[in-house]
C-alpha cells in the first residue's frame, strides 16, 4: 500500500502544470528577445560589423536581423516578444502562486499563446526558406513556443464548461495525446531544419 502511495505520488510531481510551462517558457522567451533586441540596437548602432551571436554560416543572426520579415509588423519582432512574453510570464506567475483567471483572462491566454506558437511556426518556415539562415534566439523562442501554445489550449478547453462539439474533440485529443503532438511537433522542426541545411551538417 505504502508503495503504491509512493508510486502516485512521483507520478503526481512528475506532471507539469501549464501556470509552470507558461512562467519557465514565458521566461526562457522572454530573455531570447530582449537578448535579440539588444543585438538589434547593436546591428543599428555599428552596420557592418559582426554580431556576436553570428555562430557559423547556417546560425547567423546578423542576416536574420537585417531582414524586412525580422521587422513584418514595423517595430522589430522582438521588441514585440518582450511585451508577449513579458504578459505571459506575468499570468503564469501569478495563477502559479494561486490566484485564478477570470474566463476573459483564460481565453486572452489561450488566444496569445496559440498566435505566439503559429507566429513562431511562420518564422520558422521563412527563415528556413526564404532567409535561409536562422537566429539562436529563434531556435530558443521557437522551443518554448511550441508547449505555450499547444498546452495553453489545453487548458484553456479542459477548464472550461458547454463545449460545442468540435472543442471537445480537441480537448479530449489534447488531453490524450499532448505529449506526442508536442514530440511531434519538434521532431518534424528538427528534421526540416537538417534537411534544409544538411549540405553544410553532412556535406
Amino acid at each position: 500500500m505504502k508503495k503504491s502511495n509512493k508510486s502516485s505520488k512521483k507520478s503526481k510531481a512528475q506532471r507539469i502544470s501549464y501556470p509552470e510551462i507558461l512562467v519557465f517558457g514565458s521566461l526562457i522567451g522572454l530573455i531570447a528577445s530582449f537578448w535579440q533586441a539588444a543585438e538589434r540596437v547593436q546591428m543599428l548602432k555599428f552596420p557592418g560589423e559582426a554580431l556576436s551571436c553570428n555562430l557559423n554560416p547556417v546560425v547567423d543572426c546578423g542576416a536574420v536581423l537585417g531582414n524586412k520579415l525580422s521587422a513584418i509588423f514595423g517595430p522589430p519582432n522582438a521588441f514585440i516578444g518582450i511585451v508577449v512574453f513579458t504578459m505571459l510570464f506575468a499570468l503564469g506567475l501569478q495563477r502559479l502562486s494561486g490566484g485564478t483567471w477570470t474566463s476573459f483572462v483564460s481565453k486572452y491566454v489561450a488566444v496569445f499563446s496559440k498566435i505566439i506558437m503559429l507566429f513562431s511556426l511562420w518564422f520558422f518556415w521563412v527563415s528556413l526558406y526564404s532567409i535561409g539562415k536562422v537566429c539562436i534566439f529563434c531556435l530558443f523562442i521557437w522551443t518554448v513556443s511550441m508547449p505555450i501554445g499547444i498546452y495553453g489550449v489545453k487548458d484553456y478547453l479542459e477548464n472550461r464548461k458547454n463545449l460545442p462539439n468540435y472543442q471537445m474533440k480537441i480537448r479530449d485529443f489534447l488531453s490524450k495525446y499532448h505529449f506526442s503532438l508536442l514530440v511531434a511537433v519538434y521532431a518534424v522542426l528538427v528534421t526540416l531544419f537538417f534537411l534544409k541545411f544538411s549540405d553544410y551538417y553532412f556535406g
